[in-house]
């Protein structure tokens, strides 16, 4: 993959964004244009990204091992930032660990990732990054769950949040390829055409936030905003370009996962902190500062990944 590639894809990527902020600046954004946005997106376009991969890869035994092996490295990768994290957050005696440990760790793999990697490599990719946001799924809405709680007593009705339109299109997916059916030429179609609404709606969502987060009087900084950012979009990243070196899997495969963990900290942050911590404001903050800023680090990282491996 060419560094210049993810730069043309960053690069329009963040014009969207803008094109949203200017949008936002002229118009009042409601919550409820918000939640339909929203819906669109990870209801519609994200899954069909994920039928769109199936319905034009041909699914080999290859394939399918890359299938089990992402989504192992997904859980691996995730959980194990979770505690690295952690750890560091305590030897640094930070306040709020717990919290600061996931905003380090995970990150934007569903609502940015999956279009992102749907552009950089084709339908394989959004295939890929799909099963790679299942793994995350599953580390954040047990484990992680687990941290945000003040009772600290995990509960199994918490992963019914797993179940999700994506994962449904993953399972549907596969099933698809077991029964060896030929997909109408109409379903590649649309699968085609709702997949490409993904990138662009979710950039000018992230741009419809902007506005609002910047406005007179709100607070922009918290101690220890630093520690999430530069683990999340640096430290991290470099971590897994050092480790994904030493594998013998393929180049494509290194540089996808590459990208993905070194996207900005995942959307559902500010949902989740505000259901279970007092701490809404800086999970807010630290999305947006990491997504901002990440228009410059995915391409750095990619630079960086180009030469090592």
């Amino acid at each position: 993959m060419e560094v210049t590639s993810v730069i043309l894809a960053i690069s329009t990527m963040g014009i969207i964004i803008v094109f949203g902020a200017l949008i936002a600046l002229k118009i009042s954004i409601t919550a409820e244009m918000k939640n339909i946005l929203m819906m669109i997106i990870l209801h519609l376009a994200v899954p069909f990204i994920i039928l769109n991969g199936v319905f034009n890869t041909k699914i080999t035994d290859v394939i399918f091992q890359q299938v089990f092996l992402v989504f192992g490295i997904s859980v691996v990768f995730n959980a194990g930032g979770i505690i690295l994290t952690l750890v560091l957050g305590r030897l640094l005696h930070l306040n709020q660990p717990k919290q600061l440990a996931l905003l380090a760790a995970l990150g934007n793999t569903g609502f940015i990732g999956i279009p992102l990697s749907a552009t950089l490599f084709g339908p394989l990719g959004g295939l890929l990054a799909a099963v790679f946001d299942a793994g995350l799924d599953v580390v954040l809405f047990s484990l992680g769950i687990y941290l945000l709680q003040s009772n600290q007593k995990f509960q199994f009705k918490q992963l019914k949040a797993l179940l999700n339109l994506p994962l449904l299109a993953i399972s549907l997916g596969l099933l698809y390829v077991i029964s060896g059916w030929e997909a109408p030429l109409i379903f590649k179609q649309l699968a085609s055409m709702l997949s490409n609404l993904a990138a662009p709606l979710a950039m000018l969502y992230i741009g419809f936030l902007l506005p609002t987060f910047f406005q007179v009087g709100r607070r922009f900084y918290f101690q220890g905003l630093w520690f999430p950012l530069l683990m999340k979009l640096m430290i991290l990243p470099l971590f897994a370009i050092i480790c994904l070196r030493f594998t013998s899997l393929q180049t494509d495969l290194i540089f996808l996962l590459v990208i993905l963990t070194s996207m900005p900290t995942f959307m559902l942050a500010s949902v989740l902190f505000s259901r279970y911590t007092k701490e809404e404001n800086e999970a807010i903050m630290v999305t947006i500062y990491s997504t901002l800023i990440s228009i410059l680090t995915i391409p750095l990282i990619s630079w960086i990944a180009s030469f090592l491996l």
